[in-house]
Parts: C-alpha cells; structure tokens; sequence
C-alpha cells in the first residue's frame, strides 16, 4: 500500500508533459504548477482526519465495543447460572419424583399386601362359617329324616283321615297299627 503511494507520487511528480487544456483556461487540477499545492493539503486533510478518526471517534467506538462485549458477557454468564440452577432444579425434581414413586409404589404394595391378607381372612372365616351351618343344615336335615321316618305312619293316617273327610264329608278315624300292617306288605 506504501509501496503504491510512493509510486504514484513519483510520478506526479517528475511529469511535466500533462495533457491539459491551455495555460489560461483548462482544468486546474491538472495543471503541474498545483501539485505541489493539493499534495500539501491533501497531507493536511490526512493528517487531521487521522487525528480525530484516532483520538475522538476510535476510542468511543472502543468503549461502545468494551461496553457491549461486557453486556454480553454478563448476560451470558447470568445465562450459564440461570441454566446451571434450572439443571439443577429438574434433577432435583426428577430425584424428589423418583422418591416419591418409590414410596407411592411401596405404599400401594403395602396396602395391597394388608388388603390380601384381610380378604383371605375374611374368606376363611366365612367358609368356616359356611361349613359349620353346612353342618348344622345336615345334622338338622338328618334330626329331620329320622323324624319324619319315625312320624311317617303317623302323618299318613292325618293326611289320609283329612283327605277322607275332605272327599266324604264324613269323619273317620284310621289307626296306626293298621298303617304300619299295610306298609310291611309293601
């Protein structure tokens, strides 16, 4: 870059043919008696330019670029701690949620355990207490047997003077002995 400014210079410079317009009119610009004039003030304009770029503009954009990067910077590290406690929250959550399912889960087994044993107990109990009134049916049921064995002669002759005096209107009084004949010839 340097290297070109040298250059071009150089040759402005050391030109003294320029194809311009006549000594008295033309363009000014291109006339060599001015160079030396527009090299100076352009050396000026530079020189002040680089001045204010450098020591008014530059340092304010410094400190623009210094103020924001140090914005992002805390805004960034307020992130990392913000996702650092959210992480740490939802492991909490999902060891607290474990815990919990772990104990509801030992809970329902253990009421599920105490509710099993209460049926088979009470399961047990009533079918003792369905055999002992099973019992209690067929002894009776045999008491009753044996009864209605030992009273059949007796309710026959009933029935039969009932049914008789129901069909004849009249009454008649049959005897046992005669009931208990009549069976043994059967």
């Amino acid at each position: 870059m340097v290297a070109k400014i040298i250059i071009s210079l150089i040759f402005c410079f050391f030109s003294f043919k320029v194809f311009a317009a006549e000594e008295s009119g033309g363009m000014p610009q291109l006339n060599p008696e001015t160079f030396s004039s527009q090299i100076f003030w352009l050396g000026i304009f530079f020189v002040l330019m680089f001045i204010i770029n450098h020591y008014f503009f530059l340092p304010k954009l410094e400190k623009v670029r210094s103020l924001r990067k140090k914005t992002i910077d805390e805004y960034t590290f307020e992130a990392r701690e913000i996702n650092d406690s959210i992480a740490k929250v939802v492991e909490k959550i999902e060891t607290e949620l474990k815990i919990a399912k772990e104990e509801y889960n030992s809970h329902i087994k253990k009421v599920y355990e105490d509710n099993r044993k209460i049926y088979e107990n009470t399961l047990k109990d009533l079918n003792e207490k369905i055999e002992r009134k099973k019992l209690n049916h067929i002894k009776s049921l045999s008491k009753n047997e044996i009864l209605i064995k030992n009273n059949f002669p007796k309710i026959c002759v009933d029935l039969s003077n009932k049914l008789y005096e129901n069909i004849m209107k009249e009454k008649s009084l049959s005897n046992i002995e005669e009931f208990k004949k009549f069976d043994k010839d059967k």
